[in-house]
C-alpha cells in the first residue's frame, strides 16, 4: 500500500517539474546553509586545538602549593597524592619538588639558568613527555644524572661580552656545572656540581625551562641548603602534575579537584571553555543558516497550497472511487517530504563539493608556503591541516533529516486540508 502511495506521490511530484526544482532549491540552500556553516565551526575549532598544543598538555592538570587557595586548602603530601590517585579518570599523579636556592648552569664560559625539580624515577615515564635527544632516564644511583627542558640549551651567554647574546650549547656532549647558591641572614654560600644530562626534551611541554634530577638528590641538597632535614615521609611537595586519561576528562578531573580544595590549573580548562566557545559559535550560526530552512519551509507549504487547488477535483475522484482519506494525507505527506528528500541531498551535494574545493585549495596553499590564503580572516593556513570545512558524516545525517522533516512539516496543513475536503464539493470545483 505504502510502495503504491509513494510510486503515485512521486510521479505527481514530475508533473510539475519546474515547481519542483524550484521549491526544492529552496530547501537545497538551507541545508547547504546549515551544514557549511557548522562545518566550518567544526573546521576552525580543530585548528585552534591542533594551535595550543600536544595530547599531554592538554590532559595535564598542575596543582601548585604556593598557590593556595586559602589555609583549609589541602597540602600537597603523600596523603594528597594517594587521595588525587584515586580519583576516577585519573592515569597519573607526577609530583614534583622545587630546589631551594638561585641556580646557575656553567659550560666554559657560558652561563645559563633553569628551574630544578626533583621527581621520583619511576614517574618520570609518566609525565607524557618525549626525549629529543638521549634518553628519558632518572635513578637513584646516578644523583647527578638529569633530563633538561628543550629551552635550557638555548638560554646560555657570555657574562663578559657587552651585549646579551643567547648561546646553545650541546648539553649531551658539553660538560656542564650547576651552582646552587644559598642566602642565609649573614653568608651566602654556594655549591658546585657536574651534571650528566641523560636526555633533551622535545619543545612545546611545560617542562621546557626546566631540569629535572631524581627526587633523592634534590631533597639530599634542600638539606644541605637549608641545613635542616627533611623527612621524606612527610614532604611538602611544590607541586603535582595530574594525568588525566584522556581530553575529554580532563575537565572532569580538574573539578574534582577544584571540589576537594586544590587550586588546579592546565590547559583541559582552556580547553572546555573553547569548546563551549565554538558549540555556541556553532549553534548561532546554525540557526542563521535555518532561517533559509525556514523561508523554504514557507515555499514547500506554498507549493503544496497550490497543487492542491489544482488537484481538487482529482482529489475527489480519488474519494469518489474509494480512496480514505489517510490515503490522501499519506499522498501529500508522501511529496512535501519527497521535495524535502531531494532538495537536502542536493544541499548536500553543494556542500561536499564546496567542501572540496576550499580545502584543496588550502592544501595547495599551505604546501607552496603562500602567505596570502586568508589573510583577511588573520588565519595560520598551517594550523588548518588542509581543513578548513568539516563535514562530519552526522552532520550530514542530520542535515537530511531535518530537510525531510521541514517538507514533511511544511506539507502537513495542505495535506490535511486536502484530506479532509468534502468529495460532492472537491468533484464540482473547477
Amino acid at each position: 500500500m505504502i510502495y503504491e502511495l509513494a510510486y503515485l506521490s512521486f510521479h505527481n511530484l514530475l508533473r510539475a517539474r519546474a515547481r519542483l526544482v524550484m521549491t526544492a532549491g529552496g530547501v537545497m540552500i538551507g541545508t547547504a546553509a546549515v551544514v557549511l556553516l557548522i562545518a566550518l565551526t567544526a573546521g576552525l575549532q580543530d585548528a585552534a586545538e591542533s594551535s595550543i598544543g600536544d595530547n599531554a598538555s592538554l590532559t595535564q592538570v598542575t596543582i601548585r602549593s604556593g598557590f593556595r587557595r586559602d589555609d583549609s586548602s589541602p597540602t600537597l603530601d603523600l596523603d594528597a597524592v594517594t587521595e588525587i590517585a584515586s580519583l576516577s579518570d585519573v592515569s597519573a599523579v607526577i609530583p614534583m619538588l622545587s630546589m631551594q636556592g638561585s641556580i646557575e648552569l656553567r659550560s666554559g664560559n657560558l652561563t645559563g639558568s633553569a628551574q630544578v625539580y626533583g621527581v621520583y624515577p619511576a614517574t618520570l615515564a609518566y609525565l607524557g613527555v618525549t626525549a629529543e635527544k638521549g634518553t628519558l632516564t632518572l635513578d637513584n644511583n646516578d644523583p647527578y644524572g638529569v633530563v633538561v627542558g628543550a629551552t635550557v640549551e638555548e638560554n646560555f651567554y657570555d657574562t663578559d661580552a657587552d651585549t646579551f647574546t643567547a648561546t646553545e650549547v650541546d648539553l649531551m656532549s658539553e660538560p656542564v656545572e650547576m651552582r646552587i647558591y644559598s642566602q642565609s641572614s649573614s653568608t651566602r654560600s654556594s655549591r658546585k656540581l657536574s651534571l650528566q644530562v641523560n636526555g633533551v626534551l622535545e619543545s612545546g611541554s611545560s617542562q621546557d625551562s626546566m631540569i629535572l634530577m631524581p627526587m633523592d638528590t634534590v631533597i639530599d641538597l634542600n638539606e644541605r641548603i637549608s641545613g635542616e632535614s627533611i623527612d621524606p615521609d612527610e614532604i611538602v611537595f611544590s607541586q603535582i602534575i595530574v594525568q588525566a586519561s584522556s581530553r575529554e576528562t580532563a575537565g572532569d578531573v580538574m573539578d574534582a579537584l577544584t571540589d576537594l580544595g586544590y587550586n588546579a590549573s592546565g590547559m583541559g580548562s582552556y580547553l572546555s571553555q573553547l569548546n563551549g566557545f565554538f558549540s555556541i559559535m556553532g549553534l548561532m550560526l546554525g540557526g542563521v543558516g535555518s532561517v533559509a530552512l525556514l523561508v523554504a519551509a514557507f515555499g514547500v507549504a506554498n507549493t503544496m497550497t497550490m497543487a492542491i487547488l489544482e488537484r481538487t477535483q482529482e482529489i475527489g475522484l480519488m474519494k469518489a472511487v474509494g480512496a480514505t482519506d489517510q490515503a490522501i494525507l499519506t499522498i501529500f505527506l508522501i511529496e512535501a517530504g519527497l521535495v524535502g528528500v531531494i532538495g537536502g541531498s542536493a544541499g548536500l551535494v553543494i556542500s561536499y563539493t564546496f567542501q572540496y574545493l576550499v580545502n584543496t585549495y588550502l592544501s595547495s596553499t599551505a604546501q607552496s608556503g603562500t602567505s596570502t590564503a586568508l589573510s583577511f580572516l588573520n588565519l595560520d593556513v598551517s594550523q588548518l591541516n588542509g581543513s578548513l570545512i568539516m563535514i562530519q558524516p552526522e552532520l550530514a545525517i542530520f542535515a537530511l533529516v531535518l530537510a525531510t522533516c521541514i517538507g514533511i512539516g511544511a506539507g502537513l496543513y495542505p495535506s490535511m486540508r486536502a484530506a479532509r475536503m468534502m468529495t460532492v464539493l472537491a468533484l464540482k470545483s473547477e
